[in-house]
């Protein structure tokens, strides 16, 4: 439980400085994709441009929303950033999200959308 002291230091903090300091971890979000992104991070709107890179420190992994669908049309897309180096980047005219390891991409069929 913290004190009352310790519990005001937070209030005068942002939620991810209160996560760095609590134990949090260091998110980046980067953009490969050569255009720029409208995302959602745990539901705050922010825009990326490209070649840029975000850091974030939230105490649990946040998730990212962004339509993936380059050009007309809509296909929302939810992702939990991994610790570390996350980028935005295109694979034909998907936007994916991934990692530097692996991609958090998963093909589509027919009416499917994932």
């Amino acid at each position: 439980m913290l004190s009352n002291q310790q519990e005001q230091l937070f209030t005068e903090l942002t939620p991810a400085e209160g996560a760095a300091i609590a134990g949090g971890a260091t998110y980046y979000l980067g953009n490969k994709s050569g255009i720029g992104v409208n995302y959602l991070i745990n539901g705050k709107k922010r825009y990326l441009a490209p070649g840029k890179e975000v850091k974030y420190s939230f105490y649990k992994a946040p998730y990212v929303r962004y339509d993936r669908k380059i050009g007309p049309g809509y296909q929302e897309r939810y992702v939990r950033l991994k610790k570390g180096k996350n980028n935005f980047d295109r694979m034909g005219n998907y936007l994916i999200l991934g990692t530097s390891v692996v991609p958090n991409f998963a093909p589509t069929t027919g009416s499917q959308y994932y």
